[in-house]
C-alpha cells in the first residue's frame, strides 16, 4: 500500500520539517462498497486520497449511469471543476469496494498552498496530470475504436479491468455491456500482438 506521504512526495520534494503539518490536515475515513459520498448537484468540498479500495466518478444520462473516471489505491480523486471553482458538480462519487481514504477540505488545501510553496507545487503538478489524462482520454474516445480503447485499459489499468463491474467498464469505454462482452471474448481467443502495445497512451 502506498502511503499518503509517499503519494505526495511522488509529485514534489517537501522538507521533512513541514511534512507532519501537511499530513495532519488530512483526515482518515472509511467507506463501504457502493457507498455514494458525493452526489450530482452538490459542491465537492474534499479531495480524496485512496489508500485502499477503488472509486468511480459517474453521471446520469437518459436514465443510465455513465462512468467518467476510475481511481484506485494510490490515486487522488475529486470533481476538479467543482472542488476548485466551488460550484455544483454533475458528477457522483461512489466507492466500488470497502475503502480506506484520507481526505482534505478545499479550505485546508488552499491554506497549505499559501503557507508552503513546496506544497503548492504538488497542487500544480497534480492538476496538470489530471488535465493531461482527461485530454488524452477525450482523444481516445473520439479517434480510437472500442477494441483499441479496451486494449489500452487492459494495458494501463489492469486493476480496473479485474475489479470494476463490467457495466461500469462498458460505460467508461462508451459502449454497451454486450459489445464489451464480445470484445473480451474475441481478445481471449486472440494471440498477443507486440505491435498492439501502445506506450504513453491514456485510458
Amino acid at each position: 500500500m502506498k502511503t499518503l506521504q509517499e503519494a505526495i512526495l511522488e509529485y514534489t520534494l517537501i522538507d521533512e520539517s513541514i511534512l507532519p503539518d501537511i499530513l495532519n490536515r488530512f483526515r482518515e475515513e472509511r467507506f463501504k462498497k457502493r457507498e455514494i459520498v458525493e452526489r450530482s448537484g452538490a459542491t465537492y468540498k474534499k479531495l480524496y486520497y485512496i489508500a485502499e479500495g477503488m472509486a468511480k466518478l459517474y453521471y446520469h444520462r437518459e436514465g443510465k449511469d455513465i462512468t467518467g473516471w476510475f481511481s484506485k489505491e494510490g490515486d487522488f480523486i475529486t470533481a476538479n471543476d467543482s472542488f476548485f471553482q466551488k460550484k455544483p458538480s454533475l458528477l457522483n462519487l461512489e466507492f466500488l469496494e470497502d475503502s480506506l481514504v484520507y481526505t482534505i477540505t478545499v479550505q485546508e488545501l488552499e491554506h497549505l498552498f499559501m503557507q508552503y510553496h513546496q506544497f503548492e507545487r504538488f497542487g500544480r503538478k497534480l492538476t496538470y496530470e489530471l488535465l493531461v489524462v482527461l485530454s488524452e482520454k477525450m482523444y481516445s474516445m473520439l479517434f480510437q475504436p472500442a477494441e483499441k480503447r479496451y486494449q489500452l485499459l487492459t494495458v494501463h489499468a489492469p486493476e480496473v479491468v479485474a475489479r470494476a463491474p463490467l457495466g461500469d467498464i462498458a460505460s467508461y469505454l462508451g459502449i454497451s455491456q454486450e459489445t464489451l462482452s464480445r470484445i473480451r471474448a474475441q481478445k481471449a481467443h486472440k494471440k498477443p500482438d507486440k505491435a498492439d502495445t501502445i506506450k504513453n497512451t491514456p485510458v
